[in-house]
């Protein structure tokens, strides 16, 4: 099992904002003993800009981590990436987790105007540029989507921003995910991913970060729904109902229970436990439920399921 357990909770606008604004939330999420907040990057969506909405949750809170799940990086330039979370990450007193993807949701690309088939060939370029401005580097940069000559980031961050990027499961990762965050990532935060597949997938990125000379203590993260219920079935379905509410056309099918914190409080200890037993070590808790249900949820979760973790 991971050496420490850390939580975090996702503010997702589109079915929270009725039930309470996004600061109340941190601050609320802060007291209960979560240690991060993150929020998504849903254009077309009732949501805030998520780097917004971070640097003004900053200076309501104190200490709890706060990151991106996951800013889409090829709605933005490389260096907008970078400006706005160095800019953050000074504001924050060095609490961003800069968590970047290559986006999924149709109507999102299409508001965007960006092609969505070349997503992640854009994102893979975009990141290269992205780290060397944020390591202080002078980039000269000739590529098929972005040029730079003689451009550095000021104020350059303090410290090195941990980056993590996302990845969706489809019965296995791309393997073009899979690469990228062994050679640009330094830390994974995938969704709906069963253990066994997350277990395979960290053996091949610390295996080709191995073999590029890459020596980096990954960050090993999932966003995992979250559902308390008496039963497991009744729990999924809940997840599947909610899902179609927040996500319309766009909305996915939800994979077998064993994926999510579904059930009892022992039941979401159960299965927390067995993606520890891997090595992942934040749990970034999604809330998938009524919206009168949502803080009752969170209060039992912080309350019967973090202590266990704490011991």
């Amino acid at each position: 099992m991971a050496s420490e357990i850390r939580f975090g909770v996702q503010y997702n606008g589109v079915s929270m904002a009725s039930i309470m604004g996004p600061i109340p939330f941190a601050q609320q999420a802060e007291q209960w003993g979560f240690d991060a907040y993150f929020v998504p990057d849903l254009e077309t969506l009732s949501s805030l800009d998520p780097m917004t909405l971070l640097a003004s949750v900053a200076q309501h809170t104190n200490h709890i981590m706060l990151g991106t799940g996951v800013l889409v990086v090829p709605f933005r330039s490389p260096y907008q990436v970078a400006k706005v979370a160095a800019s953050v990450d000074i504001l924050t007193n060095e609490r961003l987790i800069l968590g970047l993807g290559a986006g999924l949701l149709p109507k999102d690309f299409a508001v965007e105007q960006v092609d969505r088939r070349k997503r992640g060939k854009i994102t893979d370029e975009a990141l290269r540029v992205i780290r060397s401005l944020l390591a202080g580097d002078t980039v000269n940069h000739s590529g098929d989507y972005y040029e730079m000559t003689d451009t550095h980031l000021a104020p350059a961050p303090t410290r090195q921003i941990p980056i993590w990027l996302g990845g969706s499961w489809n019965d296995g990762f791309a393997d073009a995910v899979i690469n990228r965050v062994a050679t640009l990532g330094d830390g994974f935060h995938p969704t709906d991913v069963p253990v066994e597949g997350y277990a395979a997938a960290i053996s091949q990125i610390e295996g080709i970060a191995a073999g590029q000379g890459r020596d980096v203590d990954f960050d090993w993260a999932c966003n995992m729904w979250l559902n308390i219920g008496a039963h497991k079935n009744d729990a999924l379905a809940a997840v599947q109902s909610a899902l179609n509410s927040r996500f319309g056309d766009d909305a996915w099918e939800a994979h077998p229970e064993d994926c999510y914190a579904l059930g009892t409080p022992a039941d979401c200890i159960e299965t927390i436990e067995r993606y520890a037993d891997i090595g992942v070590s934040t749990f970034v808790m999604n809330v998938l439920t009524s919206p009168e249900d949502l803080l009752p949820t969170l209060e039992t979760f912080s309350k019967e399921v973090i202590p266990h973790f704490r011991r």
